[in-house]
């Protein structure tokens, strides 16, 4: 089986969850014998072992290290977007995301029409415009895969109306649509109007295997016998990270020996760090900068607790990444992941109290550090993106099925 898949962000230059997913998924789908031809809109490096096509250019490339791209997976439609080279000279300026999806798209015509492929999967609306457009040129399956929706992006309140056409388009054209939870199904079912027979829920997976372990950072903040709470994400108006700082302030009424970390980066970063100076608390949060990869991991094997305060979560990534390395994680109950993890604390993102009261538990109780630590690590044994992938792949035959039969009437 081939499949030809869309997407906009990938590693090793990902700047969100969707590329970890896409890349991850991707693998594992390769490993369960499924031919993956992943279509990105430009050149850049990438990491894995399926095949690539950057759509600026007409030949097919594996592994090449030619332009980063600082495009991101969850701008709105009038972001700025800006493209580089290797050394750093600006490539393309234009002023809309918008443009670029559609850009994208008309690149994926050439492409569409020179590929054999079964079926289309399309990952998150950047792409989906590249997706219908491929089953315009070749009549085969698409699916869309829904990270994310615009209402996630705006903190669940107003959609971008540009972004919201787009997705609906992509909902309606679809054969199939796979949502990473029933919080997102939902979401697209009112939201946009779409049959739920027509979403599948297919909850994102974990890396199971026994991480790397780095040598502690922070050591001389344990050394002083203070805790450390980490907040790992992009800094944006869905992610909580305004509910997060204000629990921090609770917390620090009741233990002035709790650090609070906050890795990443995001159109909110200087409202939060006025934030912090404004609540008092600029001696107990540390601004650590996007954390990527071995630096990433070395953070949650170094703390004392992972939370993920999302205002509108589809799913989030971080809590599993954190129960792997060994870390207990307190997450928002707006989230996709609430719907498969237990040995979790949970708290509605608007309950700074509970969340504050939460964290202190989780610092102050060895018992139920301890529990949160062994029970989660054994949780995500089941959540293996291998798993995933059949599910997928189970998807993918379906489809194929149903246009066989078709076929035949």
């Amino acid at each position: 089986m081939r499949v030809l898949t869309f997407g906009w962000d990938y590693p090793p230059h990902t700047t969100g969850g969707l590329g970890m997913a896409c890349f991850a998924l991707t693998e594992a789908l390769v490993r369960d014998d499924i031919e993956v031809i992943f279509v990105l809109p430009r050149r850049q490096p990438v990491l894995g072992s399926n095949q690539f096509i950057f759509a600026d250019k007409s030949d097919m490339s594996v592994r090449v290290r030619y332009v980063h791209s600082s495009l991101l997976p969850y701008q709105n439609a009038s972001t700025m977007v800006e493209v580089y080279d290797a050394d750093g000279k600006k490539v393309l300026y234009t002023s809309s995301i918008i443009e670029q999806v559609h850009q994208y798209a008309n690149q994926v015509a050439r492409i569409a029409q020179e590929e054999d492929f079964d079926i289309i999967h399309a990952h998150d609306w950047t792409s989906y415009c590249a997706g219908i457009m491929a089953k315009k040129i070749k009549n085969k399956p698409l699916i869309v895969h829904t990270h994310a929706t615009a209402y996630d992006q705006a903190g669940g309140d107003h959609a971008d109306p540009q972004v919201y056409a787009i997705e609906k388009e992509g909902f309606e054209t679809a054969d199939a649509i796979i949502a990473v939870s029933n919080f997102t199904k939902d979401l697209i079912v009112r939201k946009y109007h779409i049959s739920p027979d027509k979403v599948t829920v297919i909850h994102n997976g974990c890396d199971t295997d026994e991480p790397v372990r780095h040598r502690p950072t922070l050591t001389e903040l344990k050394a002083q016998g203070k805790k450390l709470v980490l907040y790992h994400g992009r800094i944006t108006i869905q992610k909580g990270v305004d509910y997060f700082i204000k629990a921090a302030r609770k917390v620090v009424e009741y233990d002035p020996h709790v650090i609070f970390i906050i890795s990443g980066k995001g159109d909110m970063e200087a409202q939060i760090m006025r934030q912090v100076g404004e609540m008092g608390l600029s001696e107990h949060v540390i601004f650590a900068g996007a954390l990527w990869y071995d630096e990433r991991d070395q953070m949650y094997q170094s703390v004392d607790l992972v939370v993920m305060p999302s205002v509108s979560e589809p799913f989030g990534l971080v809590p599993l990444e954190a129960m792997r390395h060994g870390t207990p994680a307190l997450i928002s109950k707006q989230s996709g992941v609430s719907e498969v993890v237990t040995h979790v604390l949970k708290v509605d993102f608007w309950d700074v109290d509970q969340m504050a009261n939460k964290i202190l538990a989780a610092l102050r109780y060895p018992a139920l550090h301890q529990q949160l630590r062994k029970e989660g690590r054994n949780e995500i044994n089941r959540l293996s993106w291998n798993g995933v992938a059949s599910k997928v792949r189970a998807l993918y035959q379906h489809l194929l099925r149903m246009i066989r039969n078709r076929s035949k009437q």
